[in-house]
C-alpha cells in the first residue's frame, strides 16, 4: 500500500465537542461519502460537519482508504483524489489507538482480515458506533454490542437509530 498521507489531529469540527457520538466508518461508508453522494449518507457528512458526530480514523484505515481511491474504477470517474483525502482531513480526526490492556478479551476475528482493522480501531478507542457495509462486519453486530460496547450497523440503520444527530433528508 502506498504511504499514508498525514491529516491533522483535531480537524474535525466534533475535534471541538467532545460529547458528541463518536464514529468509524469503514471504507465503503467514506467512499460513499467522498465519491459516490449516496443519498444514505449524506446525513452521516451533515452531522459530521455540523459537530454531532465525530468520525475517527487511524493510520491503518486511512491507508486502506488512500489505496481504494486509486481502485481502477475511481481513476476511470476521474475522481479527485486530493480533493476527497482534504475533505476527509475536514471530517474526521486522525487518532493513535492505546495498545489494548493486557486483560482485554480478544475481538472476534472478522472472516474479512482487511475489515478487523475497523473493529480494532473502534474498539481501542471506545467509539460509540461502526457503521459498515461489509457483510463480514454485520455478523458480528449483536456480540460486539454485547461484549465489547459498541454498536455496528449499516448506513441507513444508523442514520435510523441516530435520527436527532443525522439531520440531513434522506432522498431515494
Amino acid at each position: 500500500m502506498p504511504e499514508t498521507p498525514a491529516l491533522p489531529e483535531q480537524n474535525a469540527p466534533a475535534a471541538r465537542n467532545a460529547a458528541a457520538p463518536a464514529v468509524v466508518l469503514d471504507s465503503n461508508v467514506w467512499i460513499d461519502i467522498l465519491v459516490f453522494d449516496d443519498p444514505h449518507t449524506r446525513p452521516i457528512l451533515a452531522a459530521l460537519e455540523s459537530g454531532a458526530l465525530r468520525a475517527l480514523i487511524d493510520a491503518r484505515c486511512l491507508a486502506e482508504l488512500t489505496y481504494v481511491l486509486d481502485y481502477p474504477q475511481f481513476v476511470k470517474r476521474a475522481i479527485d483524489k486530493a480533493a476527497a483525502l482534504a475533505t476527509l482531513a475536514r471530517l474526521c480526526t486522525l487518532v493513535e489507538p492505546p495498545a489494548p490492556a493486557e486483560n482485554a478479551p480478544p475481538l472476534p476475528k472478522c472472516k474479512d482480515r482487511d475489515d478487523q482493522k475497523f473493529l480494532e480501531l473502534a474498539y481501542a478507542m471506545r467509539a460509540d458506533w461502526l457503521v459498515s457495509k461489509d457483510r463480514a462486519v454485520l455478523k458480528l453486530a449483536k456480540r460486539i454490542a454485547r461484549d465489547f460496547g459498541f454498536r455496528i450497523a449499516q448506513p441507513a440503520p444508523f442514520v435510523a437509530e441516530c435520527a436527532p444527530t443525522a439531520e440531513a433528508p434522506v432522498e431515494a
